[in-house]
């Protein structure tokens, strides 16, 4: 076992190097994981807004009651360059004068009821909340017009109108049964840990990895080798030894990491699926880490290609931003990286995604078969630089 002696070794001498990059990588991992988990949760969130009534009438004195229920009034002089100023420091959100008028369009069938002619509004980018409120007028106007419509008087039909627009419906997300998986204990919040280690473990891996098998293979290590009694073979075997070994102590890092996360022991099958996953693509990406070395690359060269492929992987892959989000051209081009297989198990396992175990199969084989490719290419690479 020299060779797997002279692994660790080198190791010890460049321990520095990898305890910096898992380091870096947990410090990022850990508010990158929380942040991403609370904006996956959806929160009703208020306006701040700018009212003034030019019309000073019963209709427009309820219009603002009712806005005021569910967003906060913010008192400003009636100035224009006031009100923009407010919206520029983001004082006010969406600024609403009422026209003068406003109760007598109400009122006459006849009279132009657009948006346009009841309201004067100011927002300072076109932006969810801008479009939301001006829905939301929209919708009062119309519903208050369609009452009056129906033959009740202007003081019963806003309040009724009121009432329709408060009203909460029910939404409930049914899933195929035959297709449903997940579980409590693996949940699509905390599966965002997982999906950020496409990204984490080709960084840390990749550069805690490939700095030993550079020094491993360098001129000076190669002749010791090639001195000792060691056949190439063994020499690989160790080698690959070496490599497994460093791996798993990496991934048994961020597991540890991902239990303090989760509050204690993985529990459920859908949490061993997931953390099998993530020794598939640690793996994986020891592999790729292996090949990259095989073109006896120079440390920086590494590093660079390493974030290349991390980062674009992660983008395409969906380890940022869900699978459901991204376009299908992106998908098809995604579904040519292995990230995008491991990505797919976490998602079905957490519920983002549906599919059966025969779909979490066959992103473990679809893994299983990059890391064959890899090895492939990596002899075929190391027999040809045998030869020079």
């Amino acid at each position: 076992m020299q060779v797997f002696k002279l692994f660790f070794k080198i190791a010890r001498s460049k321990i520095g190097i990898s305890l910096l990059f898992l380091a870096v990588f947990m410090t990022i991992c850990f508010p990158m994981t929380r942040a991403t988990r609370e904006q996956s949760n959806f929160e009703e969130t208020s306006l701040s807004l700018y009212i003034y009534d030019e019309d000073q009438s019963e209709a427009s004195r309820r219009l603002i009651e009712n806005l005021a229920a569910n967003n906060d009034i913010v008192e400003l002089p009636h100035d224009r360059q006031m009100i923009l100023d407010a919206m520029y420091y983001e004082i006010v959100d969406y600024a609403l004068v009422i026209r003068a008028g406003y109760e007598s369009r109400l009122l006459n069938a006849d009279e132009d009821t657009a948006e346009e002619a009841l309201f004067e509004t100011y927002h300072m980018h076109d932006s969810y909340a801008a479009a939301m409120m001006s829905l939301y007028l929209n919708d009062y106007v119309r519903s208050v017009r369609t009452r009056m419509a129906l033959g009740l008087e202007l003081p019963e039909a806003i309040p009724e109108a009121e009432k329709d627009l408060a009203r909460e419906i029910p939404v409930e997300i049914v899933a195929d049964p035959a297709k449903e998986i997940k579980d409590e204990y693996f949940t699509e919040s905390f599966s965002v840990f997982f999906r950020l280690l496409t990204y984490i473990f080709v960084a840390v891996i990749t550069n805690a990895l490939c700095p030993i098998l550079l020094s491993l293979n360098s001129g000076d290590q190669q002749k010791r080798i090639q001195c000792s009694r060691v056949s190439t073979s063994s020499a690989i075997a160790q080698t690959f030894l070496g490599s497994a070994v460093m791996v798993v102590l990496i991934w048994l890092t961020f597991m540890a990491c991902g239990m303090i996360l989760y509050g204690g022991f993985y529990k459920g099958m859908n949490c061993a699926l997931a953390v099998g996953d993530a020794f598939l693509f640690a793996l994986l990406t020891a592999m790729f880490s292996i090949f990259l070395c095989s073109f006896r690359l120079g440390t920086m060269a590494v590093g660079m290609i390493s974030q290349i492929v991390g980062l674009g992987m992660s983008f395409l892959c969906g380890a940022f931003l869900p699978q459901s989000m991204l376009d299908s051209s992106v998908l098809t081009v995604g579904k040519l990286l292995p990230g995008y297989w491991y990505v797919k198990a976490i998602d079905i396992l957490s519920g983002a995604q549906t599919g059966t175990m025969h779909d979490i199969w066959v992103c473990f084989g679809a893994q299983a078969g990059f890391f064959l490719l890899l090895l492939i290419l990596t002899v075929i690479v190391s027999s040809c630089q045998m030869k020079r």
